[in-house]
């Protein structure tokens, strides 16, 4: 443990303008996710297992669609899901050429060097798919560092810092036929704050715009480091964004539905408790892809455990759409990496393991990291 927060201490130290503490949960406690040959950090005090349990600490009330003041319009045509014609490709990470330490996107500076990047990947993926393949830049829109006091989000807003994010990815990513999905770890602001501030900033207007979550770094009051001790949220809070966006889609009469991702790398299923508390309880919203990424690096065996128990069809029937976060080899984190990587007919679970194990489903969605 103390080799792997002197890591982090100069992980810290790489990132410039203010983003200081940012890797902390991303490489800190996703030891924990997959692979690790660590004790699993304990859950929070007074944390109990059953899957309908809620918070310890107060979650942040959701706005209601009078405090967001968004008429709501009945339209007759339905809009139309993304992940369900389409694999979906994401490339995780800060922004263009910023803070490569903390995912692929980083270390490429353009739309067109994206799409070399990853040629490989949307090549193979439409060949085992017959599909052709969404690609999106997924930002880290909202990024976590150490907390500085008790009213803090803990929080470095991407808008926040001098980009522009409607001229510098949403059209170029929409003129290519992309999505982008705005990525939010959470610290001490509810899922709804995040939802209803995408809104009111005009991302959500754009049909190729979606949400991620990453409860890993949802920061209780009393905690001034995101991400230690690894963090969740519970399916209340996660509904309540849902019902938000959907109200929004319909209200605007959106072509597409929302994409909503819900990062996880712990599971009742293959842990003792859930990063998504009362995660059964989770809602389905015709204007919502509620897609759960089995996030975190390891072994491939390990992360197709992972895998298998976040995505498992019995558990959880009512969700339908699956992802997986790869953790392609990283020069500025080499530990921090998947070894070796998820080959492309592993994940549809064409080829097993060396010891057998195998996705029971394709992903829906990839993110690449």
């Amino acid at each position: 443990m103390r080799g792997r927060r002197s890591f982090l201490r100069q992980s810290l130290r790489l990132l410039a303008g203010g983003t200081a503490g940012t890797t902390l949960g991303g490489l800190a406690t996703a030891v924990h996710a997959a692979g690790s040959d660590s004790p699993p950090v304990a859950p929070p005090p007074g944390q109990p297992d059953i899957a309908d349990a809620q918070p310890p600490f107060q979650v942040p009330r959701a706005p209601t669609l009078d405090e967001l003041d968004l008429p709501v319009t009945p339209f007759t045509d339905a809009p139309r899901s993304i992940v369900k014609s389409s694999p979906v490709i994401t490339v995780y990470g800060r922004s263009f050429g910023v803070a490569p330490i903390l995912g692929l996107l980083g270390d490429l500076n353009s739309f067109d060097e994206l799409e070399r990047n990853i040629a490989p990947w949307v090549q193979a993926t439409e060949e085992l798919a017959q599909a052709p393949v969404t690609v999106a830049p997924h930002l880290i829109y909202a990024l976590a560092r150490p907390c500085q006091g008790a009213d803090d989000s803990c929080l470095i807003f991407l808008d926040g810092s001098g980009v522009d994010l409607v001229n510098d990815y949403i059209l170029p990513a929409q003129e290519r036929g992309m999505g982008v999905v705005l990525d939010a770890q959470m610290g001490r602001l509810s899922p709804s704050f995040f939802v209803r501030r995408m809104i009111d900033k005009g991302y959500m207007a754009y049909p190729n715009v979606h949400i991620a979550l990453d409860p890993e770094f949802a920061t209780r009051p009393d905690q001034d480091m995101p991400g230690h001790p690894i963090g969740w949220l519970s399916a209340q809070a996660i509904n309540d964004a849902q019902r938000i966006l959907a109200d929004y889609v319909r209200s605007e009469q959106l072509s597409h539905k929302k994409i909503m991702i819900i990062h996880q790398f712990v599971d009742e299923l293959s842990d003792s408790w859930s990063m998504v508390y009362g995660k059964r309880n989770l809602e389905v919203f015709p204007e919502v892809d509620l897609v759960l990424d089995a996030d975190g690096f390891g072994s491939p065996d390990a992360k197709i455990l992972k895998y298998n128990a976040i995505t498992n069809p019995e558990a959880y029937p009512h969700l339908q759409w699956r992802g997986i976060k790869i953790f392609q080899h990283n020069k500025y984190a080499p530990r921090f990496s998947d070894s070796p990587v998820l080959t492309p007919r592993q994940l549809f679970g064409l080829d097993a393991t060396r010891a057998g194990w195998r996705m029971w489903a394709p992903p829906h969605l990839i993110v690449l990291a």
